[in-house]
């Protein structure tokens, strides 16, 4: 996708800049705001009219709101997901979703040649002390069936670990500065709604900007935010329910356990609950 993108703006004739350095967002609370940055050991600026912070969750646009104009929201869970590559065909259809004692499991398809595979694990474990033979064990044992399903095997071109959090700033501009996708907001990978909410926030702002160089109109630009954060906070529930429904916490009670899998039967018995479900997975309107 990233590579689509990259054709398509350079084939419109766009300026893409990689490799640049000491970036800076600077007067986006002015009419005429700026971006500064090093390339090849040389001082650079570019004069906006708006600037769109696109820079992920680490990246400079965010933490340059002042912090008394933004509130940040967070939850951090006390596990992660071990990601592998593997180059096998799929070894079903569909994704499957799987909650066992072990920890949770995931299995998704990348092309008719690669699957990609998860399990839960600690979030500070060593990628070392997880060679490949302990990762198809795991694999099998918690995504096993008792219908005569198998699981592929193949090798393993890529795997990592990552943490897993939930991430809120409100609001999502500030002046000209306006903020989209992990830059605004994080949602753990359980509900697959990264992208999605990434793509929704460029939607709109692009509408906004369309309405404003063609009627001068700023009232689209001036609910920017309000508009976002309307899909996010529900993106960000339906993502939380999921990983919270599906994963195993240290320390956790029966009690929890058993509203675990309630939950799920519920899920799987209920056409209202499995239509809810996949209003929420599949994506909500944009208005």
């Amino acid at each position: 996708m990233i590579k689509d993108l990259v054709a398509a703006r350079l084939a419109a004739g766009g300026d893409i800049r990689f490799g640049v350095e000491g970036v800076a967002v600077r007067d986006f609370d002015t009419d005429k705001p700026r971006i500064a940055f090093r390339e090849s050991g040389e001082a650079r600026e570019l004069a906006c009219d708006f600037i769109a912070g696109c820079d992920g969750f680490h990246g400079v646009c965010r933490p340059a709101i002042p912090a008394r104009s933004r509130a940040e929201h967070m939850r951090v869970y006390p596990f992660g997901w071990l990601g592998i590559l593997a180059k096998a065909p799929p070894s079903a259809k569909e994704l499957i979703y799987a909650y066992h004692d072990r920890g949770f499991a995931l299995l998704s398809m990348r092309s008719p040649e690669l699957q990609r595979l998860y399990i839960q694990c600690n979030p500070k474990d060593d990628i070392a002390s997880w060679p490949d033979e302990r990762i198809w064990t795991e694999l099998h044992a918690r995504l096993a069936t008792d219908d005569g399903w198998s699981l592929a095997e193949g090798p393993v071109l890529q795997k990592g670990i990552i943490a897993m959090r939930s991430f809120v700033v409100e609001p999502m501009q500030y002046g000209r500065l306006f903020l989209a996708g992990d830059a605004a907001h994080i949602v753990p990978p359980t509900g697959a709604k990264g992208l999605n909410l990434a793509v929704a926030d460029v939607r709109v702002l692009t509408q906004a900007l369309v309405e404003f160089y063609r009627s001068g109109r700023t009232d689209l630009l001036d609910g920017y935010s309000a508009k976002c954060l309307r899909r996010v906070w529900r993106a960000e529930h339906f993502s939380w329910w999921m990983t919270t429904m599906l994963h195993h916490a240290a320390g956790e009670d029966t009690f929890q356990q058993h509203l675990q899998r309630s939950q799920l039967d519920y899920v799987v018995s209920s056409r209202a609950a499995a239509t809810s479900l996949a209003e929420n997975y599949v994506g909500l309107p944009f208005e």
